[in-house]
């Protein structure tokens, strides 16, 4: 019994020497230590010397995109640069109204009976009606329509014999002015640029019109030598419409996230001959100063 218990002490004795050799031993310990130094080096060497902080980052990186997100939207701090350089619109469909005093031309070319015609100056009009535009590409092409009541001038010079069953020569020189009402379907497309100031955007316009007549009123009937000649203006003097190209420029100011007002000019070129007469040719020629509000 006392060689088993002498036995069984010194097995404990041994055993304990071993779990501290086990703990306390270079060989086993240092291989450990060099591992982890190792994997060490390389993370700081992929991600930095505060690898250990990379999620703390990442989520200050995110509340900063957020917050300069949010003043871009409310219009207050600095905008966030690594967006476009002007404010994006806040509907894809932009209502608003048209407001454009116009300078109005048109030619005139006479054979036959209505020779020695020509134009007898410019007058000035009006055009005002809704305008819509659709944005459709990156916030900065725009399909851009409405319906514009306006109002052109037309006019003539015009031999003194003309309507005359008379040749006389010494006859004074007629004139004739009409106004013309139309309603016009424009179909055009708008090209934004980036802001050339605070809020200010530039603009450029290209398209065509679509004018149908509604009405043709003659002035100063007692002069009025077109409207005298043809039986007291029974007969109506000009078409039924027009098909015009449009081309303008101008700016857009923005006056708050759904406001904006608009200032430009426009030239309208008419395709067609307005003028009834088979042997006269008459298009017209619009030069328009365009206000609008949109909204």
């Amino acid at each position: 019994m006392k060689k088993v218990a002498g036995f069984g002490f010194i097995s404990l004795l041994l055993l304990n020497a071993l779990c501290l050799a086990q703990t306390t031993s270079p060989a086993i310990y240092r291989p450990k230590m060099k591992d982890a130094s190792v994997t060490e080096k390389r993370f700081r060497k992929i991600l930095g010397d505060n690898y250990d902080g990379q999620d703390q980052n990442k989520r200050d990186y995110e509340d900063d995109r957020k917050r300069r997100r949010r003043k871009q939207a409310t219009g207050t701090g600095e905008a966030d640069y690594s967006g476009p350089d002007y404010a994006r619109p806040t509907h894809l469909i932009e209502m608003g109204i048209r407001f454009a005093p116009s300078l109005d031309l048109n030619t005139a070319d006479g054979t036959g009976s209505y020779l020695g015609f020509r134009n007898n100056g410019a007058g000035v009009r009006l055009s005002v009606g809704p305008t819509l535009d659709y944005y459709f590409f990156k916030d900065r092409y725009a399909f851009s329509t409405g319906l514009w009541y306006t109002i052109k001038r037309s006019g003539f010079q015009m031999p003194g014999t003309f309507g005359q069953s008379r040749f006389n020569p010494n006859l004074p020189e007629q004139e004739s002015a009409y106004n013309l009402q139309y309603l016009q379907l424009p179909a055009t497309v708008k090209l934004f640029a980036n802001d050339i100031a605070p809020g200010i955007r530039l603009y450029v316009q290209t398209g065509g019109l679509l004018s149908l007549k509604l009405a043709e009123k003659p002035l100063d009937k007692v002069r009025n030598g077109l409207y005298l000649a043809e039986s007291g203006g029974d007969r109506r003097q000009y078409g039924f419409g027009d098909i015009e190209l449009l081309l303008g420029t101008g700016v857009q100011y923005k006056l708050n996230r759904n406001n904006a007002f608009n200032l430009g000019i426009s030239y309208q070129r008419g395709l067609l001959n307005v003028a009834r007469g088979r042997e006269l040719v008459s298009k017209n020629r619009v030069v328009s100063i365009d206000l609008g509000f949109q909204f």
